[in-house]
Parts: structure tokens; sequence; C-alpha cells
């Protein structure tokens, strides 16, 4: 693949591919990781792959968008880079196989949307999710706000949004952040183990099928907040 993104496909009779973001920092989702993801997805589609796991480095999962992008002063270099990073939401939503996120550390801004778009979330006792926008004089996008409703719990939704509160462990459960934590060096190996049941238990169709129609509300929201990301961003 390239150096910021590696693929594995699992030697087995039921494939599982697995997908990993390292830049040697935080996995800022810059244009270039971002089809670098995409590249790897394709990959995965073609070698049939039954199930994906997406995993981090050893120091976090993500930290969101590139912020030199932002402070470039080039508008439509971040419409783009924004346009990019929920474009890669909705195909992890709407994926053919299930999707299953290895946190291997904080899942922060973009990177805690694409946590959220995954059909499954495994975490380490300190990975840390927290939407930071409003932190640092941010507005959160439409679409990262449809996302956050989509699958966070109403409280935990009014204050990921509103006061860019950190959710870990226990809580980052209860909030619908995460399914599950396990201990930091097994978080990848536990993920690629529900890859493995979900893709010899799942029917990849009816999968599909069903989890489009539950989240089609959603999808819309989504897709309609990337279409006015120009308009929500342009002063007038």
């Amino acid at each position: 693949m390239t150096s910021t993104v590696s693929y594995q496909l699992a030697d087995s009779e039921i494939p599982v591919a697995t997908i990993t973001l390292d830049d040697g920092k935080v996995n800022v989702l810059g244009p270039a990781m971002q089809g670098a993801i995409n590249e790897a997805l394709d990959r995965a589609e073609a070698d049939a792959a039954k199930a994906v796991v997406l995993a981090g480095n050893s120091r976090v999962f993500s930290g969101g968008f590139d912020l030199a992008v932002f402070q470039s002063g080039d508008a439509a270099a971040a419409h783009g880079m924004l346009a990019g990073g929920f474009e890669l939401s909705l195909r992890t939503l709407t994926f053919p196989v299930p999707v299953i996120i290895a946190a291997t550390g904080p899942a922060i801004a973009m990177g805690s949307f694409l946590l959220l778009s995954a059909d499954h979330r495994v975490g380490a006792p300190k990975s840390r999710c927290q939407a930071i926008e409003v932190a640092i004089g941010m507005t959160i996008p439409i679409s990262a706000i449809e996302i956050m409703r989509m699958r966070l719990t109403p409280a935990a939704f009014q204050r990921g949004t509103a006061l860019a509160s950190t959710f870990v462990g226990d809580d980052a459960i209860a909030a619908g952040w995460l399914d599950e934590i396990v201990e930091a060096d097994q978080v990848v190996t536990r993920a690629q183990q529900v890859a493995q049941e979900a893709a010899t238990t799942l029917n990849a169709g009816a999968h599909r099928a069903t989890k489009l129609k539950a989240r089609q509300s959603a999808l819309d929201a989504i897709r309609a907040g990337i279409d006015g990301l120009a308009t929500e961003f342009t002063p007038g």
C-alpha cells in the first residue's frame, strides 16, 4: 500500500482484511491518508474480504483532520478535505461487509466520527473519544453532527457536540462511542476476532441490506451535509 496505510489479508477460508493507519504520528486524516484508506478498501473489495478491520497505530487511532490544511487559508482544500472525510464515513457506514474498528488509542474529531461509522468498535481502557471542535474554536459540520446523533445516546450527543466532552472506558461504551474494551495489547487481535465471527456467521447480502435500511435517514442527512459544506462554511 503506502507509507501511511498497510494492508493484510488473513490467510483463511473466510478472509478478513486488516487496514492499519500509521503515519508515525497521530494519523491525521488529510487528503493523502483518506486516499490511502480508500485504496485499501478498494483492495479489500477486490480480494472479496468477508470483513474488514480498520486499526490505528500504537499511539492513536486518529487525531482527526490535518489542521495545516485548515490553517493554509485555501478554502477549496479545506472543503475538499472535509468532504473526503465524510465520504469515507459514508463508505464505512455502507460498506458491503462488516467493518470493525480497533481504537488502539484516542479517536479525536474526524477520527471519532470515523470510529462512530464502524459496525463494531473495540477500544482500550485509555481510548479517548472526543469531538474536540468547539474547544479549539471550530464549528462542528452538519455531517459530523448527524454521525454523532445516529450513534450516541441523547445525553452523550448533547455533551459531545456542545461541550466537547471526553469519553473514556465504561463511559465511552455507555455513551455509544465504543462497543467493548480490552487490554491495549489485545485491541487489534480482538477486533480481528470480532471480524472473523461476523464474517463466519452473517449473510453478507442481508447484513448490508439491513444496515442500509436501518441507517437510511442518517445517511441522507450526512449526504445533505456533504453537499452543503461550501454553503455551511461560507460567510454571508
